[in-house]
Parts: structure tokens; C-alpha cells; sequence
């Protein structure tokens, strides 16, 4: 079955710039950030130290920006318990790809007590906005951040997941002020010839990931430029990594540290993993890639040709493998191939539900369907469809469905135009947009 798509060419851009709807930002012209980049002069202190905040410790709390025009912006803080004003603590500014500021924060404030860092996460950033956008709200939490506490200035990083990577990376880039990235489940989109500040670089990525190719392949690039760079692959999703993992790449850009002497030795973590003992698993093995390389591109050569049919063929070919003798690298190969229909599912559905081109559409979440069913993001979609296509009883019991699967975006949720009609009965507060936002308070 082929579809003639007068906007084919379009999908194809968005295809090669989006890597899922949380993995992606656009790009507009870099010469818009100069009037918003920090460096080590514009982020000194503001005030005494004896004039910090010091009651918010051992907490996550809600900051509104003090110290810029912009009152639209908020970060969420986690201060250490030992947090005390008159010594400087390192610190990490976190971008979600959905803007859930308390997300990394919940899921790593043992670590931040552990090594004594200060966090702050974006309650803001967003896939979705443009390049000069999440910039402007990076510096501006770093300004406000460095005036309200008191932060090391040689000490100062960035983190990110998917979409939010790439917003820490280039932060990074264009801020001398950034000493180290932890970059998860993203690369970077800048042509290494283009990066004006060359950060430490740690890249995590779970072997189940749909990009962990193109981290396996800006890992090269870095050590081909001569950037100070780390790649781990563990075993994980498209995902924030585990506890665990994420401390790893802390341990590595406190390593380095201390052996720059900006923290002391008496507070180098006690044991230091091998960083490249996950190369065992043989999960990134040329043969593998260079499979997954071609794979990759006939996925996306065939994704508008091929009819549901074949479609269900291939994926339960797929299936069947991830659970088969077959080696782990082969096993995980076809978990990412999954995952990646189910990106390129994502992409074609909401593109045609954005048009209101329904038919085609409905094709598409088969497709996604097919993959990824325990995806809450399916049965969204599919709640959009249905509402666009006026059937509300299908429209309710999708984005149920949704709810229970654990969707967790309230403000996609409230924006969706198309559930109007409905949203202020009883039945839908309560068995919809209540659980949706217990779903978002577990972050």
C-alpha cells in the first residue's frame, strides 16, 4: 500500500531534525544567542554570602527567577543538607525534553547529598521551542541560580535528557562558564567545526535506545576533535538512567576535577568504576552498527510504502527476536529497531492529526500501536483521533487508557483543543485528568 503524500519532503526534514517528540529542538540562527551567553564574569555572585539562602535546604522547592525581567521562568532546587553559605558547592542544571523540573531532581537528590552538589531543573524547557528560547531560560537560571546560592564558579555543569541533551550540550558550547555535560539519551546537533567551548563530555545511553547509534557515532567524532569524553552504554530504554548509572558519569566529572585540583582529594568518590568495561557486552560492535546503520534506513525508506500487513510481520519478527537465544547484542538490536518504528510512529501520527488529515493518520497509530502499545503516548494520539473524528465514547476510553498507562503531561493534556467538549465533566476529572496529574507528581 502506498501513499502519495504532496508533503513527503516535509516529513523527511522533520524526520532527520526530530528523534521523537521529546528529542528534538529547532535550530535557528546561533548568531541569536550572542546577546544571551554567560560566561565566568556575568555570574558572580549578586549578593554577600552571608546573604544566601540557607533555610531551603534538603528539600525540593519551587524558584521563581529574582534576578531577571523574565517572571515567566521557575527551576526546582535541591540544596544538599550540608548546604551552608559560606563555602561554595558545585552545580548541576538539569532540562527535562517535557519540562518536569522535578523529575531528575526526585530521581538523583541521593546524589547530590552523596557528592555534594547543588541541583536545579528547568521547569520551562521544552522540545518544541526554538534554539534562542532555551538558551535565554538556561541563562537565566544560571544567572539567578549563582546569585541566590552559593556555587563554585570552576564547578558549574549541565544535564539533559533527549531533547533536553541537546539543550545542555549547547549551553554548554557557547558558555565558558559550563565545565562538563551529561548528555542522556541524545547527542548533540552542532557540526563539531561550529562548538565555540569544548566541555568535558559524558554520553549515557541505554542499549535499548533508538539513539544510541548516533551516540555511539558523536562519541567517534569527539575523539576525533580532541574533546575530554566519555560514552557508557547500559542496559536501559529511552529513558532518564537509573540512579546508578547517572552516578557513574558524576564520578567521572569529579575525577576529573580533582585531578585538575578544583575539589579536594579527601572527596574523590571511593570507588571509581571502569568506564569502559560495558565494551564486554559487545553491544556497539562494527557489524552490529553498521546492521542497525542499514536497518535504520530502510525502516524509513519503506515507512510510508508498506501496509499494516506487513507492518505486523515485521514486528512480530522483531518481537520474537528480542526474546529469542539469539546474542544479546542481537537481542537489543531489535529492541532498538522496535523503538525505532515506534519514533517514526510517533512523528507521521501527530504530523497528520496536526493536519487533520485523519485517514492517514489512522494508519500511522496502527503502526505505532503495533510497536509500542504500552506506550501511554498511543493511546493519547489515538484519543485526539477519535475526538477530531467526534466518537467522545472512544475519545474517553483512550485517554483512560493513557492515564492508567501513566501519561503524565497535564499541560499537553489541558492544550489538546479537540477534548473541549468534555473536559469539565465529572467523569473526566475524576477518572482522566486526576490520575494525569497524580501521574505528574510522582516527578
Amino acid at each position: 500500500m502506498r501513499f502519495n503524500y504532496t508533503n513527503q519532503f516535509a516529513i523527511l526534514l522533520l524526520i532527520a531534525f526530530c528523534i521523537y517528540f521529546y528529542s528534538c529542538n529547532s535550530n535557528k540562527s546561533r548568531n541569536q544567542l550572542e546577546s544571551i551567553n554567560t560566561s565566568h564574569d556575568s555570574i558572580r555572585p549578586e549578593k554577600s554570602f552571608h546573604q544566601f539562602d540557607k533555610t531551603l535546604a534538603n528539600q525540593i522547592i519551587t524558584s521563581v527567577n529574582k534576578y531577571s525581567s523574565d517572571t515567566t521562568q521557575s527551576y526546582e532546587v535541591y540544596l544538599p543538607s550540608d548546604y551552608d553559605t559560606l563555602k561554595s558547592f558545585p552545580l548541576v542544571i538539569f532540562f527535562d525534553a517535557h519540562a518536569r523540573g522535578k523529575l531528575p531532581l526526585k530521581k538523583y537528590l541521593a546524589l547530590s547529598e552523596k557528592y555534594h552538589f547543588v541541583f536545579v531543573s528547568s521547569n520551562n524547557s521544552q522540545n518544541g521551542m526554538s534554539l534562542p528560547e532555551t538558551q535565554k531560560i538556561a541563562s537565566v537560571i544560571l544567572k539567578d541560580a549563582t546569585a541566590r546560592f552559593n556555587i563554585n564558579g570552576n564547578l558549574i555543569f549541565t544535564s539533559g535528557f533527549s531533547g533536553g541533551a541537546k539543550v545542555a550540550c549547547t549551553f554548554a558550547f557557547t558558555n565558558s562558564a559550563i565545565r562538563g555535560v551529561i548528555a542522556c539519551a541524545s547527542p548533540f546537533s552542532e557540526r563539531i567545526s561550529e562548538i565555540k567551548n569544548m566541555p568535558q563530555i559524558f554520553l549515557l545511553s541505554g542499549n535499548k535506545d533508538f539513539n544510541m547509534l548516533s551516540m555511539v557515532q558523536t562519541d567517534l567524532e569527539l575523539s576525533d576533535a580532541g574533546f575530554t569524553h566519555q560514552l557508557y552504554v547500559y542496559d536501559g530504554i529511552h529513558d532518564w538512567p537509573d540512579e546508578k548509572y547517572f552516578e557513574i558519569a558524576m564520578k567521572w566529572l569529579i575525577t576529573k576535577a580533582v585531578n585538575q585540583n578544583l575539589i579536594e582529594k579527601k572527596n574523590q568518590p571511593n570507588e571509581i568504576p571502569d568506564f569502559n568495561e560495558w565494551y564486554n557486552t559487545r553491544v556497539t560492535d562494527a557489524v552490529i552498527l553498521k546492521q542497525e546503520a542499514a536497518e535504520q534506513q530502510a525502516l524509513n525508506d519503506q515507512f510510508q510504502i508498506w501496509d499494516i500487513p506487513k507492518w505486523n510481520d515485521k514486528i512480530k519478527e522483531l518481537k520474537a527476536k528480542e526474546k529469542s537465544g539469539f546474542p544479546s547484542s542481537i537481542r537489543f538490536l531489535a529492541s532498538r529497531e522496535l523503538n525505532y518504528i515506534s519514533m517514526l510512529g510517533f512523528i507521521y501520527s501527530e504530523n497528520f492529526l496536526n493536519q487533520n488529515n485523519l485517514k492517514t493518520a489512522k494508519h500511522f497509530l496502527e503502526i505505532y500501536e503495533l510497536a509500542n502499545a504500552k506506550n501511554p503516548d498511543v493511546w493519547f494520539l489515538k484519543a485526539v483521533y477519535y475526538s477530531k473524528s467526534g466518537d467522545n465514547k472512544a475519545t474517553f476510553d483512550c485517554l483512560k487508557k493513557s492515564a492508567q498507562l501513566g501519561f503524565s503531561d497535564v499541560n499537553r493534556l489541558k492544550n489538546e483543543n479537540s477534548f473541549s467538549s468534555f473536559t469539565k465533566t465529572i467523569e473526566y476529572q475524576n477518572l482522566v485528568f486526576k490520575i494525569v496529574l497524580l501521574n505528574s507528581e510522582k516527578y
